[in-house]
């Protein structure tokens, strides 16, 4: 079944006191054009992630944000320079003997040179852990936008379906009209040529051939064949287990290509409003195919 290319997704996983919310929106684009936002630490993720969604959604833009979040306060790892902490109270100590300070000194003078002490990033079992709940959150969010854009295209087939039959149906109605039109159009004219011509001085076989010609040219008797040729494959393809979107545009030009050319042909004012239906469906259509993979 065709699937759209409009949808949403949103998954959020906890683990180990981090979370990772993951939103994915998919509209119409000609190709597979996919922007992702994550977390600074976590960058190297967007190749393979790219690679994923691409392989999954084949078209649309898909715009993934990856917001990371610690929902539990855990103490941070601090790391201390004891060789620079050491320098610095031994060059303390030996300002003070030259000043004659007599206090030592202590923890207090220590603690006003930031440098002493850093604050630890991640440790690799951490980034590990993360990336892995960044990836199953993608995956779930993707999963859900899947789920809605083939929904959506459910939708639409139904509603496409349902405009095919309207094609057929004023289809059969043009035809009914059509049936007899070249005999008639063959009789009438011989007719008005037999009145206004009174005696045998023309050539018979000519205008017999110019008749036929005549008739062969009002005829859409293919034209309809072929218009009800494509609402078959239309059919089939919103059917198909494969993209059809591309599939589905060509056919829809063929067919308003058939519906033109009846109307070219067509010297019936009925016909001639029936063809402008048919056009104003097949425009509709044209419209919502647009959405589809």
């Amino acid at each position: 079944m065709v699937e759209s290319m409009t949808g949403f997704g949103r998954a959020q996983v906890q683990a180990e006191g981090y979370s990772v919310e993951t939103e994915i929106r998919s509209v119409n684009n000609r190709y597979c054009d996919v922007s992702i936002k994550l977390p600074g630490e976590f960058q190297h993720l967007e190749q393979p992630v790219r690679s994923s969604l691409q392989q999954q959604f084949g078209r649309g833009k898909i715009t993934v944000s990856v917001k990371l979040e610690q929902i539990q306060a855990l103490a941070p790892r601090i790391s201390i320079n004891k060789e620079m902490a050491a320098s610095y109270y031994k060059a303390l100590t030996e300002l003070g003997e030259t000043l004659n300070i007599p206090d030592k000194p202590g923890y207090r003078e220590l603690l006003s040179f930031n440098d002493i002490f850093s604050r630890e990033g991640m440790s690799e079992e951490e980034q590990t852990l993360i990336s892995g709940i960044i990836q199953q959150s993608v995956d779930e969010a993707t999963v859900r936008t899947l789920s809605m854009r083939r929904n959506e295209g459910a939708e639409l087939a139904k509603d496409l379906f349902d405009r095919l039959d309207q094609i057929d149906r004023i289809t059969g109605e043009i035809l009914l009209l059509s049936e007899g039109r070249a005999s008639d159009a063959r009789t009438k004219l011989q007719e008005r040529v037999t009145t206004l011509l009174s005696d045998d001085s023309y050539d018979k076989e000519r205008l017999e051939l110019e008749i036929a010609l005549l008739a062969d040219k009002l005829d859409i008797t293919e034209e309809i064949v072929r218009l009800r040729s494509h609402l078959v494959f239309f059919r089939e393809a919103l059917q198909g287990q494969q993209s059809a979107g591309r599939k589905l545009n060509f056919l829809m030009q063929e067919m308003l290509r058939e519906i033109n050319t009846i109307g070219s042909k067509s010297y019936s004012a009925e016909i001639a409003h029936k063809v402008v239906d048919v056009k104003e469906i097949i425009e509709i259509i044209r419209e919502q195919i647009q959405n589809l993979v």
